[in-house]
């Protein structure tokens, strides 16, 4: 084989035994040591594949998208989901168009209290829902100039803090507003993360969906929704309701 390789290091030929029990002492006998055990190597090696050695495949496809099914009477219809998913859009469009004309005036949007940073999730919990020690906890609804004032990176923290807090506690219609708020001033084409974690809010919104006992529940229609925008309008097709 060796007439087959190049040299890329000269190395001293020489005729010495050498002691593979020691350490080599120079470079040139590192060298010289990896040439003489490579020649001893075989040019083709091949792997003795015993059955007994082999495992089990482990990997497994599932076409389950991970949404808890909902009993047919809790379904929407397919009028109800388009509906939904057409006031939503509207809803962005219109934020949209007024962000552009605050902007092209020269118009910051303030809200009037003041927000805490993006790091302060504890802070932000608070002001969205209250102090939990408080005896009957009361926060902050999404008003408008809040959502406005928010940028991209606020919403994004902000959505990731309310889904984070929603496997931790349980579905309120507060916590279902500031979602919704959330959510209309998310912009699309969605990042991978923000992706992964509408759909996890998709599944917590059906598994809380699956534990109601009546469709007179007033969190129902709520929780279909979320479902129904993940789907329909954020293009997450598998997680959404039949069009029934």
């Amino acid at each position: 084989m060796d007439e087959f390789l190049h040299k890329a290091l000269y190395v001293e030929e020489t005729d010495e035994d050498i002691d593979f029990e020691s350490a080599p002492s120079t470079g040139q006998e590192y060298l010289r040591r990896v040439i003489v055990e490579s020649r001893k190597c075989e040019a083709v090696v091949v792997a003795d594949m015993k059955g007994k050695k082999l495992k089990a495949q482990t990997v497994r496809y599932t076409t389950d998208s991970g949404c808890l099914p909902a009993p047919e009477t809790f379904l929407p219809s397919k009028e109800w989901q388009q509906f939904q998913v057409s006031q939503f859009s509207c809803l962005r469009s219109r934020m949209a168009k007024h962000l552009a004309r605050q902007k092209k005036q020269g118009i910051q949007i303030k809200p009037n209290i003041n927000l805490p940073a993006g790091d302060k999730e504890k802070e932000w919990s608070v002001l969205c829902y209250g102090n939990p020690e408080d005896e009957e906890p009361s926060g902050t609804p999404p008003m408008l100039p809040i959502i406005l004032s928010l940028n991209q990176f606020m919403v994004e923290t902000l959505l990731e803090y309310n889904v984070q807090w929603l496997e931790e506690t349980s579905f309120t219609q507060q916590r279902g507003q500031w979602l919704y708020a959330l959510l209309a001033k998310l912009e699309k084409p969605l990042k991978p993360e923000m992706c992964s974690l509408i759909r996890t809010l998709a599944r917590l919104c059906s598994t809380f969906r699956a534990k109601l006992t009546s469709t007179d529940d007033p969190l129902l229609a709520q929780l279909n929704l979320f479902i129904c925008l993940v789907g329909r309008y954020f293009d997450q097709s598998d997680l959404a309701d039949a069009m029934k």
